[in-house]
């Protein structure tokens, strides 16, 4: 069995990242020769030369390259296991739950206020935070549970589906299509495409902007695109004829003065997922589970 340990591999990534021995033997709170003897001997295991130690900030070899492109994720997989692991059986006294913008503006606070009369004395917590984040904020313990809209592939999360949410055409109030019944995608194609996600959506090796997506699967391009970090500043720039969005139906009371939310003739759905831990969850989720099963009408 090859005898690697944590502390190499760390040190390794660590100077990889710096290329300075001084600079990463201090963020590790190490000396500059046990650094470098941690270097070497990651070296002398792999039989291969990782740092080019000629050049001044130091380089990654070929080798080197291959090896810190495979470890970083391999690292932080085993240090988010180490992590659920200490959490592994404890007892929870509050929950703290994850939700993205738009799941605020439909049921959730409807689920919070189910769950507080059921337990009025539990801690509850919430924190914006979004889909892909919150897998890794679940590993590490900063949530114990997620609402989010994206599907992933992570075995150490569960993922339960709750619903499907319409989405709408949001766009201003004075627009010539604002008295429309319906509009179809293909609308866009001349207009202004505002999207607001902070994270891409993971298309086999590729990865795109959510909306965007939603539109290249029907071979529509937008006729131009502007980016807002957030689905609140996006209806604020529609309410300013900046351009028009998509948003889950449950944000039609935002800024309704001012912008129309018009059906989409196409059907273009936005799930909802309950994100939680595949093992070790929360003693709180069964009731939190409850509380969701009472407000959709345990239509799941």
């Amino acid at each position: 069995m090859i005898d690697v340990s944590v502390s190499q591999l760390s040190a390794f990534i660590h100077l990889a990242k710096t290329g300075s021995m001084s600079q990463s033997a201090h963020a590790l709170g190490i000396s500059q020769p046990t650094l470098s003897r941690h270097i070497a001997s990651l070296e002398n295991i792999l039989g291969q030369v990782l740092i080019d130690r000629t050049h001044r900030p130091m380089r990654l070899t070929e080798a080197g390259e291959f090896f810190f492109e495979h470890l970083q994720k391999s690292v932080g997989e085993l240090n988010e296991l180490i992590l659920l692991t200490q959490k592994f059986g404890k007892t929870a006294h509050s929950l703290t739950i994850g939700f993205v913008a738009s799941v605020l503006y439909g049921r959730l606070p409807e689920i919070i206020g189910q769950l507080k009369q059921h337990l009025p004395n539990l801690d509850i917590r919430l924190t914006e935070i979004s889909s892909n984040e919150q897998m890794h904020a679940l590993k590490t313990g900063q949530i114990d549970v997620g609402f989010g809209r994206f599907l992933s592939s992570d075995g150490f999360i569960r993922q339960t589906f709750l619903t499907d949410e319409k989405l709408m055409v949001a766009l201003p109030m004075t627009h010539v299509l604002a008295k429309q019944s319906q509009l179809p995608l293909k609308t866009f194609a001349q207009e202004t495409l505002i999207t607001y996600h902070r994270t891409p959506l993971v298309v086999g090796e590729k990865t795109l902007d959510p909306l965007l997506n939603i539109f290249y699967q029907k071979n529509i391009n937008p006729k131009s695109k502007k980016h807002a970090r957030d689905i609140q500043i996006a209806l604020g720039l529609v309410s300013a004829g900046e351009g028009m969005t998509l948003v889950p139906e449950s944000l039609t009371t935002v800024r309704s003065h001012q912008i129309a939310y018009i059906p989409l003739a196409d059907h273009v759905v936005s799930p909802i997922y309950l994100n939680t831990l595949a093992t070790a969850q929360n003693p709180h989720i069964s009731a939190l589970l409850n509380a969701i099963h009472a407000v959709y009408d345990d239509n799941l």
